[in-house]
């Protein structure tokens, strides 16, 4: 073996086994980081008008813009979580009195119905005591939401270190994307042995990608969130901030979406005698928030991804399994990376000319 190929393998082996102990030191804080990331990416176009207005006084301007997102995306979620958990604590106490009340035993006569009896049988089949009535796993499944809603809320101030060193490494990280996110992509794009122009490529889609999905899930969540909302608290629906967040988490799921959340309200109302307000619920539903659902989103992702709707539905079902909330915006950039290395895979060895 001549000395470059010694040279050469001793190189490989020693990035790789560097990166893989970097990668073990940053695993347990690679999720603030990747927010980072993502962060970075969304608002790295008004950084650069920011930098601009200062005269590239880039420390300022980073500084100023971290504080900015942070304000933004940070604070205001911490302060939804707790209103959502409050009112999640109030809902189940609610419940719990119309239960006690017998206001609840509708579900009783409910789970008897020729179309939902089997299901209903199924299900107590499979549990640990067959003696369970609808009314009561109804609540114990609202009792779960509301304890798992107040426990999210209060993680934080359990886990007040964990938390602290997560917010200020994404914060630490946030800042030097802003200040130095241009030449450090610029010197990651040089170190890769590939063409300029396949580099170009496959780093546009990425970011390409990134943006589209965060913009379209974003948008079309926020969206279906406040028109579902609105449209409970129209109809008396009580809670209708917790249920239009709910609709907001739930329009982020490639499956059910909103409807997860307007659906079973609307089925409420008509047992409850609201038959308007049911039908009201459920045409504003299908008309409004549906459409949203079903032209706002692929407007905004099919219009910069280059992903087909099959592998943007994989990329984000494989991406929140893989990492999480992160993952829907991190999956389906990590299938168009892919996509973007088989092209040109495909491009210099299998359409060459042999």
């Amino acid at each position: 073996m001549k000395r470059q190929q010694i040279i050469t393998l001793f190189l490989f082996l020693a990035l790789g086994g560097l990166g893989y102990v970097l990668l073990s030191i940053l695993l347990p804080y690679l999720e603030p980081v990747m927010w980072a990331v993502v962060l970075a990416m969304v608002f790295f176009p008004l950084f650069k008008l920011l930098r601009r207005a200062l005269r590239r006084w880039d420390n300022l301007a980073a500084g100023l813009m971290t504080i900015l997102v942070f304000s933004v995306a940070v604070i205001p979620g911490l302060l939804l979580t707790g209103a959502l958990a409050r009112e999640a604590v109030e809902g189940y106490r609610t419940l719990s009195s119309y239960a006690a009340q017998g206001n609840l035993t509708v579900l009783n006569r409910l789970s008897e119905a020729w179309f939902i009896e089997p299901i209903w049988q199924w299900l107590r089949e499979r549990m640990a005591s067959g003696n369970v009535d609808a009314t009561g796993f109804a609540l114990s499944g609202v009792k779960w939401v509301s304890e798992f809603a107040a426990t999210r809320a209060t993680a934080i101030a359990r886990n007040v270190f964990e938390f602290a060193i997560a917010t200020g490494i994404m914060t630490f990280t946030l800042f030097f994307l802003f200040r130095d996110g241009e030449t450090t992509v610029e010197s990651l794009r040089r170190s890769i042995p590939m063409m300029a122009d396949d580099r170009d490529r496959i780093f546009d889609s990425f970011k390409r990608t990134v943006l589209a999905v965060v913009q379209g899930l974003t948008l079309t969540a926020l969206a279906q969130g406040v028109l579902v909302g609105l449209a409970l608290w129209a109809v008396n629906v009580q809670f209708s901030l917790l249920l239009g967040a709910v609709a907001c988490l739930c329009a982020f799921l490639p499956v059910g979406g909103a409807a997860l959340v307007w659906v079973p309200a609307a089925v409420a109302l008509a047992l409850s005698g609201q038959l308007v307000a049911a039908g009201a619920l459920i045409a504003w539903g299908l008309l409004v928030v549906s459409s949203v659902d079903n032209l706002l989103r692929p407007y905004l992702i099919s219009s910069q991804a280059r992903l087909s709707t099959p592998l943007l539905f994989f990329g984000i079902i494989c991406g929140l399994r893989a990492f999480g909330f992160i993952g829907l915006f991190l999956g389906p950039a990590l299938l168009a990376t892919f996509a973007e290395l088989m092209r040109t895979f495909r491009e210099l060895y299998a359409e060459s000319p042999s």
